[in-house]
């Protein structure tokens, strides 16, 4: 047996342990699917088929087979049970970038001298808005973010604790930049959680399930079906 697959059979019993997501104190979080993430022909898509054409085409088709489908069907079990539900964006506040993290600024700066034109929206241009897919109701949360985890530059976790939350479910775009790194804060302020496996992408399925490997590390890894009726038992109960 080799090292990595010591490695990640190790993990993976892990993420057999049990595991119970009632759903008065489990929060739904949508990573980042705005527009701009989700579809074509913006500045975020167009920088990369700018350096690399062709690359986008994979990731656009599972975000619109798998990705977006597999949410509609969480939010509506989650939305069923009364659970709260939670979008994150990322956008500049100041429209001219200089707010976000450094790595955001680079993309930025790469679009400039690509295409001509910044890869980040301003908040609430029409690309930063969530996709028409996935609409947040008026009572759901929708917290804009200047980094690539939430928890750094948001007060979502405040919002959690006040609202009774202890365990949140992880969806969204993309599994290796921000909703890794949401899940990985959510654990280091004291959630349990879980990513649903088939309701996240990147650019490459390789590096998707790399990372999810490691995510196991920090909660648990589960597919839609799976926390759909992870949740329809723990609400049979409640």
């Amino acid at each position: 047996m080799s090292e990595h697959e010591q490695v990640t059979g190790m993990l993976s019993a892990k993420n057999a342990a049990p595991l119970e997501l009632d759903p008065a104190c489990t929060a739904l979080i949508i990573v980042d699917m705005q527009r701009y993430f989700t579809q074509p022909s913006f500045p975020f898509t167009d920088l990369f088929e700018k350096m690399s054409p062709g690359v986008c085409s994979g990731y656009l088709r599972r975000v619109r087979e798998n990705v977006i489908p597999n949410i509609r069907r969480l939010l509506e079990q989650f939305r069923r049970n009364g659970s709260l539900v939670v979008f994150t964006a990322v956008g500049t506040e100041t429209r001219d970038g200089s707010d976000l993290a450094c790595w955001a600024r680079a993309l930025d700066e790469a679009g400039l001298n690509l295409l001509g034109t910044r890869i980040h929206p301003p908040v609430g241009d029409p690309s930063w808005q969530i996709d028409p897919a996935l609409e947040p109701r008026e009572d759901e949360i929708v917290v804009n973010k200047l980094s690539a985890g939430t928890f750094a530059t948001t007060d979502l976790a405040k919002q959690l604790r006040s609202r009774g939350v202890d365990r949140v479910v992880i969806t969204g775009v993309v599994t290796d930049v921000c909703v890794s790194t949401t899940a990985r804060e959510a654990a280091d302020r004291n959630f349990r959680l879980v990513v649903v496996s088939d309701a996240c992408t990147t650019f490459s399925e390789k590096l998707h399930q790399a990372n999810l490997e490691t995510l196991h590390v920090f909660g648990w890894v589960r597919g839609t079906d799976e926390v759909i009726r992870m949740t329809q038992k723990s609400h049979a109960t409640v």
